[in-house]
């Protein structure tokens, strides 16, 4: 999945309830509820689509099917009936052609077809097609970058409520991307994200003040606003955090409390730690070198599925692999 990609569907995590995609579903479903097809519901999974009454039923099917086709059969004919109802000028239709699009679900992936569709979806007023397009014209992709056009499209997603597109303003106001720099109203705009739920605000902020650039150094506030994060709950944000502290990376060394917030992580399960306090213990990162210890931490990370793990067990194994050993005999 490209960048872009990645970043809608991140983003689109975080759309308001109000949203409710069940006139879209009602086109798509009927269309694929009898397949055979693994990747019909592969389709459907990835959509998203919101307020969704058959998502438990999909995965079920997805998880059931591992031997059956990958391929969609049927979602393309969902696909048309969805164009046929943007034909005719309803906006939420259109949004989802510009999702489709961009993320290549049953069509091939294009992103200057999913700004086209987009761009219809905006002048009919749809707020997601605001949102996702200002993302679009802020990466560049499929549409020549605009930040300031940007900044005017995800301004009017914040002011409906979409908690993303008012962080992603927040940190333009602080870089002054797309409009002047100010950094208070930006410190205001992403405080306004976070206390309305969006944690990831806060890692702007943290971010910001390790970085020192928009706003002045100040390790600890940094730590602060991260550790707001963490107190609510983020996996991740545990885990960047205790890898913080560990390694005093920085500005700040609390190796116990560093540890505890990698195993927080863990039980939260943010697997990427497995791997991140395997690394500490291998290079001896603010803990004492063990590539014993090293190597359990990469075994219980490949136990869970974690694909960083299962790369740095094998680069461990090779280096520990005696010398006379190591090379292939000729």
């Amino acid at each position: 999945m490209s960048s872009l990609s990645e970043a809608l569907t991140r983003h689109e995590r975080w759309w308001p309830d109000a949203f409710d995609d069940s006139e879209i579903e009602a086109l798509i479903w009927p269309e694929i509820a009898i397949s055979t097809s693994r990747g019909d519901f592969a389709c459907y999974l990835v959509h998203r689509l919101l307020k969704a009454r058959h998502l438990e039923e999909a995965r079920m099917r997805y998880d059931h099917m591992v031997d059956a086709d990958p391929e969609p059969l049927h979602y393309f004919q969902a696909i048309n009936k969805v164009r046929a109802l943007a034909e005719t000028g309803h906006a939420g239709a259109m949004f989802h052609m510009g999702k489709v699009h961009a993320l290549g679900i049953a069509v091939e992936q294009d992103f200057a077809a999913a700004a086209d569709w987009y761009r219809r979806a905006v002048d009919k007023g749809d707020m997601r097609a605001h949102c996702n397009l200002g993302w679009m014209y802020q990466s560049g992709m499929g549409v020549n970058e605009d930040k300031a056009e940007a900044f005017r499209l995800l301004s009017i997603g914040a002011a409906r409520g979409v908690l993303s597109a008012k962080a992603a303003v927040g940190m333009m106001l602080l870089k002054g991307e797309g409009c002047a720099a100010d950094p208070q109203q930006a410190l205001s705009v992403l405080e306004e994200a976070f206390e309305a739920g969006y944690g990831n605000a806060a890692n702007c902020i943290s971010d910001a003040y390790f970085a020192g650039e928009c706003l002045p150094h100040d390790p600890e506030l940094g730590h602060a606003w991260l550790g707001k994060v963490a107190e609510r709950g983020d996996a991740r944000s545990m885990a960047i955090l205790g890898h913080y502290l560990i390694t005093g990376s920085h500005g700040k060394t609390d190796i116990t409390h560093g540890i505890a917030l990698m195993y927080d992580a863990i039980n939260h399960g943010y697997a990427p730690a497995y791997a991140w306090l395997g690394a500490l213990y291998e290079k001896g990162q603010g803990l004492e070198r063990d590539l014993g210890r090293a190597q359990t931490w990469y075994e219980r990370g490949i136990a869970v599925g974690d694909e960083a793990s299962a790369f740095a067990l094998r680069r461990l194994q090779q280096q520990m692999m005696p010398e006379s050993t190591s090379h292939s005999v000729h």
